[in-house]
């Protein structure tokens, strides 16, 4: 018995309905974000590589070199997310896979293997009006500010103390920056790229 014949139409139908199905996302395939993430407006440049927290609702660009190990803990008061991040400058080259030509190593830069730490906190704002009612609330004593520009942040400032602090939507955001002599040098680094930041909220 001879197989039925179908029309040219009907089989050029069959074969794009064949190959949208395996275009189609399985099992294994990738999943659309249903929102907007985090980081993903950041304009990272020079080798930068960019760092976001969806729970904190912030990200940032840090050099590219440097490595951190990071860490969460809660805050009681005020109440909050604390992260810690080890961080360790290691902008030594690889060294060449096996087989490829003998170059010229690119010379360790002079702060290679240096150390530092640095805290971010992230408060809720409650029903703060404004940055100077948060700070006079919560910290104990109020230290003095000077305003700055950080991100897209609503209102930020520069304490006397040496950390920053940034009023965003539903939260205030502290950068507390630990290193002096001997030690990486974060406060350049990490002030001369407050504009990469965002506060998603």
């Amino acid at each position: 018995m001879a197989p039925p014949s179908f029309p040219r139409k009907t089989l050029a139908a069959i074969a794009v309905l064949f190959s949208m199905a395996g275009c189609q996302p399985g099992q294994n395939g990738r999943p659309v974000p249903s929102v907007a993430q985090i980081g993903g407006d950041l304009k990272c440049v020079n080798g930068d590589h960019g760092f976001e927290d969806f729970q904190a609702g912030w990200g940032f660009c840090y050099p590219g070199p440097w490595r951190y190990v990071e860490r969460s803990q809660g805050s009681q008061s005020p109440p909050g997310l604390d992260l810690t991040f080890d961080i360790t400058n290691d902008p030594c080259s690889p060294p060449p896979t096996s087989g490829a030509p003998l170059g010229p190593q690119a010379p360790c830069a002079t702060d290679a293997g240096l150390f530092a730490f640095m805290i971010i906190s992230t408060y809720e704002r409650g029903d703060a009006p404004d940055l100077a009612t948060w700070v006079h609330a919560n910290l104990n004593p109020a230290p003095a500010m000077d305003s700055i520009t950080w991100g897209n942040a609503v209102e930020a400032a520069h304490l006397a103390d040496g950390r920053r602090i940034a009023l965003t939507p539903h939260h205030i955001v502290i950068m507390e920056l630990h290193s002096g002599a001997g030690l990486l040098d974060l406060e350049t680094e990490m002030s001369s790229r407050l504009d990469t930041w965002r506060f998603s909220y």
